[in-house]
């Protein structure tokens, strides 16, 4: 079962690489294998660094929208004469 697997795999392959389309399967793939070796990956640090930046940020913005939930809760009891 396994080697017809593999001879149904490899006879597919070989097919679909003589084709015109699978030549353009292939050929998307290995520009897409070149473009990815071209990335410049972070480094260790900038990613930790980057990872503090954005843990900071979402704790201010949180705070900063429960401030603002907050202010707008206490305007909206005032007006509406709840909490007295």
């Amino acid at each position: 079962r396994v080697l017809s697997l593999l001879a149904i795999a490899g006879i597919s392959t070989a097919l679909a690489y003589n084709t015109e389309l699978g030549r353009g399967v292939w050929a998307l793939v290995y520009d897409s294998r070149m473009e990815v070796r071209k990335i410049v990956w972070p480094t260790q640090e900038e990613t930790t660094q980057t990872t503090i930046v954005v843990f900071v940020m979402v704790i201010v913005m949180s705070l900063l929208l429960w401030a603002f939930d907050a202010l707008l809760m206490m305007i909206v009891r005032y007006l509406t004469g709840q909490g007295s």
